[in-house]
């Protein structure tokens, strides 16, 4: 064999060798996309559970959100910055699960399933009237997708 018979088939190896690293590359990639997904449904889930166990564990809180959520005007002035506060964490739950959809971070099925329970907050009168009151904390973006989804309901 000589050295250009030699050199040829280093770089047909080499070739060869280049083409199974880029496709265990990608493997590792789409195996690691999975693993985020999965992290994030978790982080949500955990998420959402932690507001939910409070309310099945405390009857008061459960009140709150329940008379909040029907008329604010029912709520006095401590239980009325209580409710703003849960209201404030399930909104920025729902942002992170709209911002990683609009990013492909989170599985479709997933923010759908979500967004029926978003729905439903957005159709009860006294959370849209907290709403409206409490344009802090949440970008203009999402807000405007939140817009959007009451216009829906309410339309209905």
């Amino acid at each position: 064999m000589t050295i250009f018979e030699l050199g040829a088939l280093g770089e047909f190896i080499g070739s060869i060798a280049v083409v199974l690293t880029i496709g265990y590359l990608a493997f590792q990639i789409k195996q690691n996309t999975a693993a985020m997904k999965a992290s994030s449904h978790h982080a949500i889930t955990d998420s959402f559970n932690n507001i939910n166990i409070a309310m099945s564990q405390d009857p008061q809180v459960a009140r709150r959100f329940r008379m909040g959520s029907a008329d604010l005007s029912s709520l006095d002035e401590d239980e009325l910055g209580s409710y703003s506060f849960q209201s404030l964490a399930y909104q920025r739950i729902f942002e992170t699960l709209y911002y990683q959809r609009k990013i492909g971070t989170m599985e479709e099925q997933l923010f759908i399933a979500e967004e029926k329970t978003l729905r439903w907050v957005v159709s009860l009168p006294g959370w849209r009237e907290w709403w409206r009151s409490n344009p802090i904390s949440l970008s203009e973006e999402y807000r405007a997708y939140i817009d959007r989804l009451i216009e829906e309901e309410t339309s209905r």
